[in-house]
């Protein structure tokens, strides 16, 4: 997940630090009032946090800005202090989407923040499914058919990223822009290298085929056709099953030549 983040006062350098464990990259703005340029010129963007410390009606300018901009994207604001009823209603008529208040956890603040991410996709749940693959944000884990698929941190944020835009091709640039921060992204072919690694493993548990390769542009999720998906549960199932008794597996021709 990549988000904005913009505060009123204190810096956000440590709030950054600490969704960053969390797989967040968060890019600062300087400033509120130069918030809705950075999410323009450099997104895309996932979401928007708003740091407010002091009064919560600070958030109104920017929100309104974003609003104004036709800019979307989800928007929580979340405040150092308690505030009153009207500011609050205030700011989500504005057109935040959610208000948090100090004290409160991280994780909390994470499962918001990809609650919404989800819903601006039309996700409705932790759950992401597509044909017989399943991947769980709560658990982050990845499924076929209930088996599990044991994918790497980064190849679960891969599969998450195509997920969460099914239906949408996104090319290696968006990719990059999304899973990693300038400094340390390394060569855009990494995003072939994870996809093969992805369609190898998915398919080994028995997956129907679902990344599609656009050439030169880029990678799309789509949703199988049933028939696609009982076949594939049926390869798997005929590479597991035991030979039946009494049957002898014959070597290969080329084998038995060179015995």
């Amino acid at each position: 997940m990549r988000i904005a983040v913009a505060s009123d006062a204190a810096p956000t350098a440590e709030l950054e630090a600490a969704l960053g464990e969390l797989g967040v990259l968060c890019d600062p703005a300087e400033s509120m009032a130069e918030l809705p340029s950075i999410v323009a010129l450099s997104g895309p963007y996932d979401l928007v946090l708003l740091r407010i410390g002091r009064a919560l009606r600070n958030a109104l300018p920017a929100i309104r800005d974003l609003r104004r901009r036709g800019m979307n994207l989800p928007i929580i604001v979340y405040s150092a202090t308690p505030a009153g009823a009207e500011e609050e209603e205030a700011v989500l008529h504005a057109g935040a989407d959610d208000v948090i208040f100090h004290p409160f956890r991280l994780s909390v603040l994470h499962a918001r923040m990809q609650a919404l991410a989800r819903r601006a996709r039309g996700y409705t749940c932790a759950e992401l499914v597509c044909g017989n693959v399943t991947l769980d944000q709560e658990q982050h884990a990845v499924t076929v058919d209930g088996l599990r698929v044991n994918l790497t941190a980064r190849e679960f944020d891969f599969l998450e990223t195509l997920m969460l835009h099914k239906g949408v091709l996104l090319t290696k640039e968006r990719f990059m822009t999304r899973l990693y921060a300038d400094s340390e992204a390394p060569d855009s072919k990494i995003v072939d290298v994870f996809v093969c690694k992805l369609r190898r493993k998915l398919t080994a548990a028995g997956a129907a085929e679902i990344i599609r390769t656009v050439w030169g542009r880029g990678y799309v999720v789509f949703e199988p056709t049933q028939a696609a998906i009982e076949a594939a549960r049926k390869t798997r199932q005929s590479e597991i099953e035991p030979a039946p008794r009494g049957w002898v597996r014959r070597a290969p021709r080329f084998l038995a030549a060179t015995a």
